[in-house]
């Protein structure tokens, strides 16, 4: 099989990822479903409800329904639920469930296997969550060390002098920027996974820059989306959470990649998306990305959701799996920050009445206190000169000396 809507001598048929490409063409969901109805059939058998499809919808086009915004989309299911004699207390939860299927559904093409990785992705980054004193003490760069002075502010400023509280607040600090990582990941897969797209590979090694149609056929692009239809163009899609997330060598490097893009597969459109945010104002790269090549499409929230999705209730799909996987993921992983800040809290406690010194005081010498040596530059010697050093120093040790070696 080909690549669908484009010549056979294209490019881009002869990539390694060409079958990902036709299962996202065959997976739209005007294909998958003729009408509504079959739609509709198809969420009731995944629920198991038990009724007849509405005869109104038998005739209408599949995404009069499966694009409905949440609200309408409970609102219809609630009254057919009520219509076919569901008891009236069950009615507003079924309701619900109904309708998130319904936009998980529209999504995805296998909505319980998408939602299974991404509960699983969800739980291998709680359970990173700080949870022990060492975890906000020093962070993965050994300078970052938690800051005796902001915890100040915070306690004395916006918990009331309540020390459990200001370890809580930096606990959520912390736990927010692993969170905001997260979703950048989480993102581009899961689009990367809706109905029509692909998600591209991560380049890796010295070549990530450059193409190859095997190993690394879309650098630059978190999101492929093929043609769906005649006349349409490949996509290559660059996603960001917000329009203040990118420098500006970080979208000269990026426009430059996505114009190598189309070089490689002629008549390729090109997209950066920023999917929060209502205004192109206060884009930090725009005008960098367009000074490389005006016909990058910058986009940003609904418009960007529009063209990743092909729905306008985009924004709400995406919303769809996070919260079915943030609540089973934390479910799963068992993190509860108030435990984790007061054991914290407690170790802190311990370690200043140890030292015989006040909370902070005890934070404060942690923080500052080392080596004189390792504190200038002066003096400082970084690990990796330390331990060339020592290997030079042994490697000179064990050289024979000039005497045995005559004797040899």
């Amino acid at each position: 099989m080909h690549i669908e809507f484009l010549p056979i001598n294209h490019p881009i048929q002869s990539v390694g990822m060409r079958s990902a490409l036709i299962k996202a063409q065959q997976s739209v969901i005007d294909r998958e479903f003729g009408t509504a109805a079959d739609f509709f059939d198809r969420v009731l058998r995944d629920l198991r409800i038990s009724g007849p499809v509405p005869t109104n919808l038998r005739g209408q086009d599949v995404r009069s329904f499966s694009d409905m915004q949440m609200n309408d989309l409970v609102e219809y299911w609630s009254a057919y639920l009520t219509g076919i004699g569901i008891e009236r207390d069950v009615v507003h939860n079924l309701a619900r469930a109904a309708a998130e299927r319904s936009q998980l559904l529209r999504a995805f093409d296998d909505p319980t296997a998408m939602l299974e990785w991404t509960i699983s992705k969800v739980a291998e980054i709680v359970a990173d969550l700080p949870s022990e004193a060492k975890h906000i003490q020093v962070g993965r760069n050994p300078g970052d060390v938690l800051d005796p002075y902001i915890l100040a502010a915070t306690q004395n400023l916006l918990c009331g002098g309540d020390s459990q509280r200001a370890i809580e607040a930096t606990v959520a600090h912390k736990a927010l920027m692993v969170l905001e990582g997260l979703l950048g990941h989480l993102h581009e897969e899961v689009l990367g996974r809706m109905r029509g797209n692909v998600r591209a590979p991560e380049p890796r090694g010295e070549l990530a820059s450059m193409i190859d149609a095997v190993s690394n056929p879309f650098p630059g692009a978190d999101v492929v989306t093929p043609p769906l239809a005649k006349g349409d163009p490949i996509c290559f899609h660059q996603v960001k959470s917000k329009t203040g997330s990118m420098n500006s060598s970080g979208g000269h490097r990026l426009a430059l990649q996505l114009v190598s893009l189309r070089q490689a597969y002629p008549g390729a459109e090109l997209y950066a998306h920023s999917l929060v945010g209502t205004t192109l104002t206060g884009h930090r790269t725009m005008g960098v990305i367009h000074r490389v090549d005006p016909s990058i499409i910058c986009t940003v929230g609904k418009s960007a959701f529009r063209i990743l999705t092909g729905s306008d209730s985009g924004p709400e799909l995406l919303l769809r799996v996070y919260q079915s996987a943030f609540k089973l993921g934390a479910e799963r992983a068992a993190y509860d920050i108030e435990t984790a800040s007061a054991r914290i809290v407690a170790a802190f406690e311990t370690e200043a009445a140890e030292a015989g010194e006040g909370f902070l005081e005890s934070i404060l010498h942690r923080a500052t206190d080392g080596s004189a040596a390792q504190q200038s530059s002066t003096t400082y010697v970084s690990a990796r000169a330390a331990r060339l050093a020592a290997r030079a120093s042994a490697s000179v040790g064990d050289a024979p000396s000039t005497q045995s070696r005559r004797r040899r």
